[in-house]
């Protein structure tokens, strides 16, 4: 399918896979408060949320800014990209119309006009790595959802973006559970057929267990996945540390749990949860409500406000 880039707002140019923002001045205001500089967004038709992007940038003045934007489980945009909140290089958020600096570098060498600039950002679960001319500039950690890829430009000079390419992965989903005969045949009869048929590669905690894993490798595997499916009906320690990490750095998680279970802890219970009885009839219809529940996670992050950014 042919990549389509369209303007949200600002003046730009698409032709060929070649996307030109030349600005139109804004109109005068008090000095007091001086208007934002032009700046222009676009959003494509490009379904991303795990791997590389790769693009090419060239601005006509060192001030202005040039961003690749994702979507965040937040339901709030992350920037990466050139220019931002007067680094060089960096990542930001838009949290409640206002910028939020996620790490920047190259503070003090300005940008070099009408130079061209590839760079490259390797998503992978809650890990991003910014690359400038094959050199990693910058990493930090957001988790990112599936969405649809936008553009922010902004200066008072033309800036020039070409060679927008996208090489997905399959996002990863970590199931967290007991390892007991129950589980087992929980997880491999409809966890893992469930996820699989959504786009997940799914990995198991004990597939690490086995090996050793320690805690540096349970954190690890965390940030790294899309998605985490939890069965909270045994009280197993280690089964609600890994759950609390998971919230912690904002993940998106599901929750399974057996009717046996009387209730769930105060601090998860408003938490999306499938209940299930253990039979054969139960395990159809969690199979298709963890359906539903996945395919509604890929609709909320398609469905998504256009961001109008104050000034970066």
């Amino acid at each position: 399918m042919a990549t389509t880039w369209m303007p949200i707002y600002g003046n730009v140019q698409v032709e060929e896979g070649v996307i030109t923002f030349r600005p139109v001045p804004p109109p005068p205001e008090p000095s007091t408060n001086p208007a934002q500089p032009p700046h222009a967004f676009l959003r494509s038709n490009l379904q991303f949320d795990q791997g590389v992007i790769e693009w090419q940038t060239m601005v006509s003045d060192s001030s202005s800014s040039c961003q690749i934007s994702l979507s965040t489980t937040a339901r709030e945009d992350f920037f990466a990209g050139m220019h931002t909140l007067g680094a060089p290089f960096g990542f930001a958020k838009i949290v409640n119309g206002a910028w939020e600096e996620k790490g920047g570098v190259g503070h003090g060498t300005p940008l070099v006009p009408n130079q061209w600039y590839d760079l490259k950002l390797h998503v992978h679960g809650s890990n991003l790595d910014l690359y400038v001319n094959d050199v990693q500039m910058i990493s930090t950690t957001s988790p990112i959802t599936r969405g649809t890829v936008g553009l922010f430009m902004q200066g008072r000079h033309e800036i020039v973006v070409r060679n927008i390419r996208t090489v997905s992965t399959d996002p990863v989903c970590f199931v967290v559970m007991q390892f007991t005969p129950e589980y087992n045949s929980l997880y491999e009869e409809v966890i893992r057929p469930a996820c699989e048929r959504n786009g997940y590669k799914v990995v198991r905690a004990d597939d690490f267990y086995h090996c050793g894993m320690i805690i540096d490798d349970v954190t690890k595997s965390i940030r790294e996945s899309a998605l985490i499916v939890v069965d909270v009906t045994p009280d197993n320690a280690n089964v609600f540390y890994e759950l609390g990490l998971a919230h912690g750095i904002g993940k998106d998680t599901i929750l399974l749990c057996d009717r046996k279970r009387e209730k769930l802890p105060f601090d998860i219970s408003g938490f999306r949860t499938i209940f299930y009885e253990n039979s054969i009839a139960g395990k159809r219809q969690v199979d298709e409500r963890l359906e539903k529940h996945l395919i509604n996670l890929n609709q909320q992050a398609t469905a998504r406000p256009t961001p109008i950014p104050k000034k970066i």
